[in-house]
């Protein structure tokens, strides 16, 4: 893949709702295997450590150290994670997960919805660790859902000091545009980028997937050191591989 696209990363995964199905909750997906309906909530959370060892989780785990061992030193592997207000999304389903905004947002937490949101956050701080003891060069999370919160990003400060002390850095990557409060939130938690609808990152590109259908597209070039280029989300699945190939020719001019 890296050979044909000649990109400098490949990622491991893209299913938000890989952390939710390994812990056990029943997802809707439509015909495409998009998550179509809101999770039933479990009525505990699995410990880390079971949670890793899932069938779901070890199968990405194995992927993932496929990718790694197989592209070595000529590129690196972005280790997916899904971001914290999808997570609580896919975990306790809508009307749970937005109570727990409002009542963490209003400094009104119980005990037990505490309980729950550190919980969570332990599940994504587990896969990133075995992320990163696998050797990925990057982390990204991955959000579909809005609202999102400052307080909420600051609930996953583990996974973000995980990612510090391995020395890997993070992206978000966003579906939805991202608030200025959420964004540096995790500025200031150390996210290396931030991909969403209206970034203001210099070093960050989002570029239009019908661009890739356009021989003669120009590739944005952003200024600064370790640039990012991404779609602004998904490449419609019919663009031909040639056409692809181009865009990650592209890149590298």
């Amino acid at each position: 893949m890296k050979k044909l696209f000649g990109t400098d990363a490949c990622v491991n995964w893209f299913d938000t709702g890989l952390e939710a199905e390994a812990a056990g909750v029943a997802l809707s997906r439509d015909p495409l295997g998009e998550i179509s309906a809101g999770a039933a909530a479990p009525a505990d959370l699995p410990d880390p450590g079971a949670f890793v060892a899932t069938p779901a989780i070890a199968h990405v785990l194995a992927i993932t150290r496929q990718l790694c061992e197989t592209t070595g030193q000529r590129a690196c592997v972005l280790g997916c994670l899904t971001g914290p207000a999808t997570l609580l999304l896919r975990f306790f389903g809508a009307p749970s997960a937005q109570r727990l905004l409002a009542a963490l947002d209003a400094g009104k937490l119980t005990a037990t919805e505490r309980q729950r949101l550190d919980k969570a956050a332990s599940l994504a701080a587990a896969l990133a660790r075995a992320y990163c003891e696998l050797g990925v060069g990057g982390v990204a999370l991955l959000e579909d859902a809005v609202p999102q919160s400052p307080a909420l990003a600051v609930v996953f400060d583990a996974l973000f000091n995980l990612a510090s002390y391995y020395g890997v850095p993070v992206v978000v990557v966003s579906r939805a545009r991202l608030s200025q409060a959420v964004a540096e939130a995790y500025a200031a938690l150390g996210a290396g980028y931030i991909v969403a609808p209206e970034t203001r990152d210099s070093r960050v590109a989002a570029v239009a997937p019908g661009a890739l259908s356009e021989m003669n597209a120009a590739v944005p070039q952003p200024k600064g050191a370790g640039r990012l280029v991404a779609t602004t989300w998904e490449v419609p699945a019919d663009t031909a591989p040639e056409r692809l190939a181009d865009f990650g020719a592209r890149l590298k001019r």
